[in-house]
């Protein structure tokens, strides 16, 4: 009779918040830049803010959502590997502390062009232009913000592939994979934050690598049984 492993529940538990976290991530971190922000045109970035400001609000919020559903994950994944290696379980759950704690402070630059966009008296010394410009600039502040946290979405990968190494009740291959996105991710926003030129053509070599580690995992994690040793 096979006896089901005891963590499974947890690591379960563990992929569907995993899988939840690809929902709702993507909404604030690839949607809206994507929608709102027109490159080099404050112009017209504004008007775009100003004409579906409600969406750019809950995008915003979605960001907020996110980081708290991240910050539950690593909690979880510290559960299911706490008694492989504590240290390297810690330093993944701290890593993802500080990339959450990034993500969340830089929030304050997503909101900051409502603040220049909206008529009030005390703006009134600054021309329109001047205040579309300095939307712009603080949408793109928030873009540093996020290539900045991205270097820890790769850090944090790092343990948790080791962990998985480590582990033996998953296979090493997919802890090598996460360890191969990991620094992919790191490398990528290094690359926007030093050479902002070449991180198109990086994030385009890069992008089959980052990924394929962790929506393994998460497939892993809800379906597969965990090995007992």
């Amino acid at each position: 009779m096979n006896t089901p492993h005891p963590l499974q529940g947890t690591a379960r538990r563990a992929g569907l918040v995993y899988l939840l976290l690809c929902f709702i991530g993507p909404i604030n971190a690839i949607y809206i830049p994507n929608t709102y922000v027109v490159s080099g045109d404050p112009a017209a970035t504004a008007q775009r803010i100003l004409a579906d400001e409600l969406v750019y609000r809950l995008g915003a919020i979605s960001g907020f959502a996110s980081n708290i559903v991240f910050l539950v994950l690593a909690l979880m994944l510290y559960q299911l590997f706490r008694d492989v290696h504590r240290g390297q379980a810690r330093l993944m759950v701290a890593l993802v502390g500080i990339s959450v704690a990034i993500e969340i402070g830089n929030l304050v630059n997503q909101f900051a062009p409502l603040m220049f966009l909206k008529p009030r008296d005390y703006l009134a010394v600054f021309t329109t232009e001047q205040l579309q410009a300095l939307a712009l600039c603080f949408v793109r502040l928030n873009r540093l913000g996020v290539y900045l946290a991205m270097v820890f979405w790769g850090l944090w990968l790092l343990p948790l592939g080791s962990l998985v190494i480590r582990s033996g009740f998953f296979p090493k291959w997919l802890g090598w994979l996460l360890i191969l996105g990991g620094i992919t991710y790191a490398a990528l926003g290094l690359t926007f934050l030093v050479f902002p030129a070449y991180g198109p053509m990086v994030s385009n070599v890069a992008m089959p690598f980052y990924a394929a580690g962790e929506l393994l995992m998460i497939f892993w994690l809800i379906f597969a049984k965990l090995r007992t040793t």
